[in-house]
């Protein structure tokens, strides 16, 4: 009797402990915390990725500086240094400095400078000055407003100048009766004209229109003015090269 009371308690003692064991077992599954699954590290840009992300910012940077270049390339300077070709003809030497205020309006000034030297007579060994040096002087200003751009620039504007005129220089009707003095010229033209590019930043400009004149001065010793006025057809021929 007492060794079935052993192998009883024997064998309650086995199986609570197996039933113990299997419920640590569960406890440890369920309490177990989930595994933490590293992720690959995202693999740095390659030097390859580098040079797409700056293609652009260089290809701007390309085409800022083709822009400037063909803005100087294509006669759009800012300040031209220009010659008056018919002045030259003529003997009025005159030169223009023009400022391009935009694509479309351009500003001239206009200086002009002659100086006649003095005449000589030589007789008997004895020289004799006539006294007939003079000094013509212009100034003025021209501007010009491009209506057309297309193939040659078309432009239509206008020019005023002054021109302070030697002694004698007066019209002929008034020189004949007496000397003159204080001689002045008062020049307005209503002009259109084209501009032609002959190589880079250097224009051929040429220019028609209608032009007022009107000369003006004193009668020496006679406490007389005279003044003369005419008008009629003009043309002018410029070369500018616009330096920058």
């Amino acid at each position: 009797m007492k060794k079935i009371f052993l192998a009883a308690v024997t064998a309650l003692a086995l199986c609570s402990y197996s039933y113990a064991q299997d419920d640590e077992d569960e406890y440890e599954e369920e309490e177990a915390p989930a595994r933490v699954v590293k992720e690959a590290p995202t693999p740095a840009p390659s030097n390859w990725d580098e040079d797409e992300d700056e293609a652009p910012v260089a290809k701007k940077a390309d085409k800022k500086k083709a822009a400037k270049k063909s803005a100087s390339e294509s006669g759009n300077g800012f300040f031209g240094i220009g010659l008056d070709l018919t002045g030259m003809l003529a003997r009025s030497n005159a030169i223009n400095l023009t400022f391009r205020l935009n694509d479309a309006m351009m500003l001239s000034a206009i200086f002009g400078f002659q100086h006649y030297g003095e005449t000589t007579v030589s007789a008997g060994g004895q020289d004799q000055d006539l006294g007939d040096d003079a000094t013509v002087l212009s100034v003025g200003a021209a501007f010009d407003y491009i209506v057309v751009q297309k193939f040659i620039p078309f432009s239509i504007g206008g020019e005023f100048i002054y021109t302070s005129l030697p002694d004698g220089a007066g019209p002929d009707a008034v020189a004949n009766m007496a000397a003159t003095e204080s001689n002045s010229q008062i020049d307005f033209g209503v002009m259109a004209g084209l501009h032609g590019e002959i190589v880079p930043n250097l224009v051929l400009t040429g220019k028609a229109g209608l032009e007022f004149s009107y000369m003006f001065g004193e009668v020496t010793g006679g406490n007389a003015d005279y003044g003369k006025f005419d008008f009629g057809l003009k043309y002018r021929v410029y070369l500018t090269w616009f330096a920058f």
